[in-house]
């Protein structure tokens, strides 16, 4: 396994696991999992970086891996402060539906940028071999 796809797979697994601990904490039943499920949170955003920096390395034109940097930049601040937002507002809801969406285009934006890096790598390939 590359240190591309293993940066890849972080993405998926962590993000599944905190899609599910996510939605167990959201229910009430396990408050006390939330510092596993920011830290679980960290790793997303560095699994995140790195495969934004990889893909920078495999010829990926820059535009996506910076805004996956810059997303990550903003799911880690998001992250952190979102249960000070509206806390005891009824719609703190609607922050908390925006932090399942901003993992959730975290998720997208690593799979895009392995989507891209794949294309240049096979373009590179073709064009070798002509």
């Amino acid at each position: 396994m590359t240190t591309f796809s293993a940066a890849r797979m972080t993405v998926r697994v962590v993000g599944l696991a905190m899609l599910i601990l996510g939605l167990v904490v959201w229910t009430g039943s396990a408050a006390g999992l939330v510092p596993v499920h920011m830290l679980l949170g960290i790793v997303l955003v560095l699994a995140l970086w790195a495969v934004a920096v990889l893909a920078l390395q495999a010829g990926v034109r820059p535009v996506l891996p910076a805004i996956a940097i810059a997303w990550g930049v903003l799911m880690a601040a998001f992250g952190m402060t979102q249960a000070q937002l509206l806390p005891d507002d009824s719609l703190h809801v609607v922050i908390q539906v925006a932090h399942l969406v901003v993992g959730l285009v975290a998720i997208g934006l690593a799979e895009a940028l392995g989507a891209a890096a794949t294309r240049t790598v096979m373009q590179g390939s073709i064009s070798r071999a002509n």
